[in-house]
């Protein structure tokens, strides 16, 4: 299990709350910059590495949040942080979908289904959808576990 730290549960928080104040008709204007976002964790810039380009503590702190989130069997939080430049997030969104094996055909596409799945998911405030995500995760699992209990199960 994932446990957050106090960077990633700030992270967590602002985009928890951007993701539930959201209109998902208008999920562009969720959005924000990395920038805007290290602004809101680390107003004072304390934290360079989370608050000021490149934002090296930052990158990391937010594929975590969103590693923390498909656990749980729910969306990418991080889908709602966006270059101010491109106004699309980094090739790391999809190479960490990719990795959490999440089947990603077009970055482009993928992010902006991630993204719109994240303003339903959350927009929503139902905390039946948020418990019901975390028993398919469970489910899931456990499912796995069993498959591969038969094979070996097969193969004795």
């Amino acid at each position: 299990m994932i446990t957050l730290t106090s960077n990633e549960q700030a992270i967590h928080r602002v985009l928890l709350d951007r993701s539930r104040a959201a209109d998902p008709a208008k999920p562009l204007d969720a959005c924000l910059s990395y920038k805007a976002l290290g602004l809101a964790i680390d107003p004072d810039g304390i934290n360079i590495g989370m608050s000021r380009p490149p934002f090296r503590t930052m990158f990391p702190a937010l594929g975590h949040v969103s590693m923390y989130e498909v656990e749980h069997g729910r969306p990418m939080l991080s889908a709602l942080v966006v270059s101010e430049s491109s106004h699309a997030p980094g090739s790391g969104f999809a190479d960490l979908a990719r990795h959490l094996k999440v089947q990603v055909e077009d970055d482009a596409t993928f992010w902006r289904d991630e993204l719109e799945r994240t303003l339903r998911f959350w927009s929503a405030q139902d905390p039946v959808l948020v418990l019901d995500a975390a028993v398919d995760r469970l489910m899931s699992e456990l499912q796995a576990i069993k498959n591969s209990l038969r094979k070996l199960q097969q193969s004795a």
